[in-house]
């Protein structure tokens, strides 16, 4: 039996069926507990369009927003959580399928030159976003911030591309509920996380975390026609559609922006887990051709240190096959975990998973996620942006301004 009859073989029935907006918008619903709003709207002011999609650091990362779906080796498996719930093989009576890192990969490969080529005004990306920290007063456990992002990336160079995104509060994770009422229940948290930038060693920031969920809040995104951050360089939606559409091009053309450290930080990352956030990061949110996704995919597939999880279910309870490679920061060991569904060639989660964490990560147990992003939907529409007008304001629908030139 060869790869893809293995997958299909064992991927779950209820992924092949459609989902509508309706039952889309329930699941992020329940799913859902919100990203940061004061520095959400501060994410995406940022000098050189670079949206939140963007994945640094680990210390960036950890204090990152929700937005708008990537060596030192550590040696042995994992034990793995997800943000809400024990990541694990789904129950089944069928048996359990473990496929290699490179056969998932490849397989995946296969699946995205079979995907339709479908275009639009605006490639829409849907997603969730969410951080685990350590609280407490009386006694600490971990509390979980996650958010809803919906960005539309305007095709036409001068268009106007609009992201939006919406606190939906904190809440104590799975399992820490008992600790959160011997605390007294609050309702409300202040953290300390590390600075986002690695100059800036042992120092950090304050944040504060609310269980009530924020209204929404955006505003345009893009520099001229400058609207993704690709290989740290900012990108237009044609560069993106002019990528190479073989493995061993796009790897060269990604590795031109490799300086040695994060594209979002200045810690030293080796090229090799540079080159997987950074693809895991495109196949993830952008809007590239069917065979560049194929490319990329193959580009995962040759690195060395990929392994497999096996079969796993993502934050939302999706279930797919999970990818993990080791990568070493200034707060200890963690695994870059990607969930996808190599069926149909989607990237479902991009998490970032405790091995051997310390500093200010020692907190987190191996295998907690400590932070998650969670891809709902990534599209070509013609629907145009549900703007927030003013910022922190009620939603509303776009108008002719959408054709204007953007302003930088």
């Amino acid at each position: 039996m060869n790869p893809m009859d293995q997958l299909r073989a064992a991927r779950p029935a209820h992924l092949d069926t459609p989902v509508d907006a309706r039952t889309r918008a329930a699941e992020l619903s329940a799913a859902m507990a919100g990203p940061r709003r004061d520095e959400a709207r501060r994410a995406r002011r940022t000098r050189n369009a670079r949206p939140a999609w963007v994945l640094g650091g680990l210390a960036t990362a950890a204090a990152a927003t929700a937005v708008a779906v990537t060596l030192t080796g550590t040696g042995g498996p994992v034990p793995l959580t997800t943000p809400h719930a024990a990541l694990s093989a789904p129950s089944s009576d069928r048996p359990v399928v473990r496929l290699s890192a490179k056969q998932v990969l490849l397989a995946a490969a296969e699946s995205s030159l079979k995907a339709p080529a479908t275009t639009g005004a605006y490639w829409y990306i849907e997603s969730e976003d969410g951080s685990a920290y350590e609280a407490g007063d009386k006694v600490r456990y971990v509390v979980h911030s996650t958010g809803r992002g919906r960005t539309w990336v305007a095709r036409s160079p001068h268009g106007t591309s609009w992201w939006v995104s919406q606190d939906l509060g904190a809440k104590p994770a799975p399992g820490s509920e008992d600790a959160w009422k011997r605390d007294g229940s609050p309702t409300t948290w202040t953290i300390d996380v590390p600075a986002p930038k690695a100059d800036d060693k042992g120092a950090s920031k304050r944040i504060e975390l609310d269980d009530k969920a924020g209204r929404p809040s955006g505003n345009p995104i893009n520099v001229g026609d400058k609207v993704f951050d690709l290989a740290g360089r900012n990108v237009s939606v044609a560069e993106l559609r002019s990528l190479p559409a073989t493995a061993g091009a796009l790897k060269a053309r990604l590795l031109q922006g490799y300086a040695g450290h994060g594209t979002e930080s200045g810690e030293s990352m080796d090229a090799d887990s540079w080159l997987y956030q950074v693809t895991s990061g495109l196949l993830s949110d952008m809007p590239v051709k069917p065979a560049v996704r194929a490319a990329a995919y193959k580009v995962l597939a040759g690195l060395e240190g990929v392994r497999s999880l096996g079969e796993v279910t993502d934050a939302l309870g999706r279930e797919g096959q999970g990818i993990a490679r080791a990568e070493n920061w200034s707060g200890g060991d963690f695994e870059r975990q990607i969930i996808i569904d190599p069926a149909t060639g989607i990237l479902l989660t991009d998490q970032i998973v405790a091995v051997h964490p310390s500093g200010a990560y020692a907190w987190a147990k191996p295998g907690t996620a400590t932070w998650w992003h969670a891809v709902v939907k990534a599209e070509w529409t013609d629907d145009k942006p549900v703007k927030v007008d003013p910022p922190g304001g009620e939603p509303v629908k776009a108008g002719s301004t959408d054709s204007e030139p953007a302003k930088a």
